[in-house]
């Protein structure tokens, strides 16, 4: 009793204390009812409007909006309050199934005003505690989470629209419908000052009943709702304004089958990114201010998936026209190689390259590469890679020794991110690189974090180069070993890398799936391979991007090598212009070529006497280009000169490097130096010319 008559007086004494006291029960999740001496409502908060469907009470006996089992009972207990000036606490009720709701079960109580004011009367709180009601799904905040948890997933436009109509029915709507704006299917930005409204595309669909009509031909009844940014309800009973104003949008309730709608803007930094629009029909309850503050909060979760895909998706084209623009367009062929790649991208893609780099002697370099990632960055680090892997291969360096260089390449460009690795994370990336021979029929091969290189033989067995795995590009600066194999001809070299196959043991047996599917005759094609092993791969999306590059090796034609022991002394020079000239005739080079061939021959000789050890080697290589080389045992490379005007020698590899297209030098494995020159024929320029 002390503790009713200190409410009494602090209610009685301080106006300001029931003002407040006032706001909170108005912004309390309960409904509640503020009812005069005749049982009639004078207010009722937010909770009561959404309870009673949007009817307006006020001014209505109670049992009026409540349509109560037992009407007069409550009436009654309602005035024994009023009159006894006690509370009738949690007394459970039961409701009436209505056109728009069903049977429900309340649990009401009945407070008494004090008397002393002005407004006297009781207060009544009502709580829907209906089993099918009473969970979760009642609370917005924890209905708001559940939708957030099952949409944005993915980054995908299409997926994330799907999860949100299926998240949204049928708890809080009958249908749902998604449209994107125009520049969202289109994958581009928004458009920056936009002078009429984008068309929207319905992308997906929920809940709508077989035959019905729930996207608008004309969009326009929506325009005044995007510009205003906000969402809108309407009812086709209880609101008639928008309808009114809008005959068109009355039309489309009554072809979807439903009494209420609520048209919500999706937008992103003041952007249309699309619309949601929810239907209810077989729900008898309209959308109250609840369902329209939820399904805003909503749509703004939506805005922000929706967006992390837009930039992920342009981030995403942006890398791969980066990714493309630096890959070769047309792999170079010759007289002992036919080659094919195969791109199969990934969720990330990016980070892959191949690269086929003509080597002096008609020998080629091969070589597949990854970058671990995907986006711009991705692409521009494995474009700087691929550069200055073949910038290393015109040095003639070994296999395993170019990858060490390009190694620290990348450990350079690691250290040169600074405090971007953190925002990129670190540098990581791997390599594999064969040097195929056609004259030998041998290829040598290097791994830096790349998967082996495979042999396909001619009679189909499957045999990989056993080569030791060394640290991936720019790790610990150790020695890579090169390991060279003989490869019969007509045999197809396989270099990928790491994401072909989730188990790198898995690749040779995807490899005999895809052979099974060729013909049979005439050994197997590299675009047929590519093409199959495409068919193979490419049903289900991919994680980790991948790339194959399929090589068929042949021998090079004997008829096109020719080779001569340089005597050791002046007569070298004069030997070596004769078989030059006697074979590029019988090859049928031309004149200018079989010129400048004689005055090639003959200072290259002439060096391997003069400056070299014996013995001396001469070979002439024909494939699209000539080669000559010249070799001996000596460790000493020549070097290019520019001579003075008084200088008496000095100019002979200065001429050299005027007449050939391409020279250089390179050490051999077994000791020794060959120096080389090539020289374009005719045929060859005119390709070249024609490349894009």
């Amino acid at each position: 009793m002390e503790g009713d008559a200190r409410r009494e007086r602090t209610l009685e004494t301080c106006p300001e204390a029931m003002r407040r006291a006032c706001e909170a029960l108005a912004a309390s999740p309960l409904a509640i009812l503020v009812l005069d001496d005749a049982l009639r409502v004078t207010e009722c908060n937010e909770a009561a409007h959404h309870l009673l469907a949007g009817t307006d009470p006020t001014g209505k006996v109670f049992t009026d909006v409540l349509p109560l089992r037992d009407p007069d009972t409550e009436k009654a207990d309602a005035r024994d309050v009023r009159t006894s000036g006690v509370a009738s606490l949690n007394r459970l009720v039961r409701t009436r199934a209505t056109p728009r709701q069903g049977p429900r079960t309340l649990c009401l109580s009945f407070f008494p005003l004090p008397p002393a004011q002005e407004e006297s009367g009781i207060v009544c709180t009502i709580a829907d505690i209906t089993p099918e009601e009473a969970d979760s799904g009642t609370d917005p905040l924890r209905r708001l989470a559940a939708i957030q948890g099952e949409v944005g997933e993915t980054l995908d436009h299409d997926t994330t629209c799907a999860e949100l109509a299926e998240a949204l029915v049928p708890g809080a709507a009958d249908t749902v419908v998604i449209a994107l704006a125009e520049h969202m299917t289109k994958g581009e930005p928004p458009p920056l000052a936009p002078h009429h409204p984008e068309p929207l595309c319905p992308i997906a669909c929920s809940g709508a009943p077989e035959g019905s009509h729930v996207w608008p031909a004309d969009q326009h009844p929506f325009v005044p709702l995007l510009a205003d940014h906000h969402p809108r309800a309407t009812d086709i009973e209880a609101d008639t304004r928008w309808l009114d104003a809008e005959p068109t949008l009355k039309r489309l309730l009554r072809a979807a089958g439903a009494h209420a709608l609520l048209a919500a803007p999706i937008m992103r930094e003041g952007t249309v990114l699309g619309l949601l629009l929810l239907y209810r029909g077989k729900t008898p309850a309209p959308f109250s201010h609840e369902d329209v503050a939820l399904v805003e909060k909503v749509c703004a979760h939506t805005a922000r998936c929706l967006d992390h895909a837009s930039r992920f998706h342009r981030e995403h084209t942006v890398a791969l026209a980066i990714q493309n623009s630096l890959l070769p367009r047309q792999p170079p062929t010759g007289a002992a190689l036919d080659i094919a790649d195969l791109r199969l991208p990934g969720d990330e893609s990016g980070g892959g390259w191949f690269d086929v780099m003509p080597l002096s002697g008609a020998r080629t370099g091969l070589a597949v590469g990854h970058v671990t990632g995907f986006g711009v960055r991705t692409a521009t680090t494995m474009g700087e890679l691929r550069t200055a892997g073949r910038s290393l291969a015109t040095l003639d360096l070994q296999p395993g020794e170019l990858l060490a260089r390009l190694s620290r390449t990348t450990a350079t460009l690691s250290r040169d991110r600074g405090t971007a690795q953190q925002e990129y994370g670190q540098l990581r990336a791997g390599c594999t690189y064969a040097e195929w021979d056609p004259l030998s029929c041998e290829v040598t091969v290097a791994r830096a974090g790349g998967p082996e290189v495979l042999i396909v033989r001619p009679d189909g067995t499957i045999d990989p180069v056993t080569t030791p795995e060394g640290p991936t590009l720019g790790g610990p600066a150790e020695p890579i070993p090169s390991v060279t194999a003989a490869v019969p001809p007509e045999s197809l070299l396989i270099l990928h890398t790491p994401g072909l196959t989730d188990d790198p043991a898995d690749v040779p047996g995807l490899l005999r799936r895809a052979l099974d599917r060729l013909p049979g005759s005439g050994g197997p094609d590299p675009r047929a391979l590519c093409g199959e092993l495409s068919d193979l791969l490419t049903s289900q999306p991919r994680a980790i991007e991948a790339q194959v590059l399929v090589c068929r090796v042949t021998a090079f034609p004997r008829e096109r090598v020719a080779t001569l022991a340089l005597p050791d002394g002046p007569q070298a020079a004069e030997a070596a212009r004769a078989c030059c000239e006697r074979h590029l005739r019988e090859w049928g080079l031309g004149e200018d070529v079989r010129f400048n061939g004689q005055l090639i021959v003959s200072e290259f000789a002439g060096n391997a006497v003069r400056h070299g050890s014996p013995p001396a080697r001469l070979r002439l290589i024909f494939d699209q280009a000539l080669t000559i080389e010249v070799s001996d045992t000596g460790g000493n490379a020549p070097l290019l000169r520019h001579a003075q005007e008084g200088d008496e020698g000095g100019r002979g590899l200065y001429i050299v490097s005027q007449l050939a297209d391409r020279w250089g030098t390179r050490y051999e494995t077994g000791g020794g130096k060959t120096i080389w020159a090539e020289v374009d024929t005719p045929e060859k320029q005119d390709v070249d010319e024609g490349l894009p």
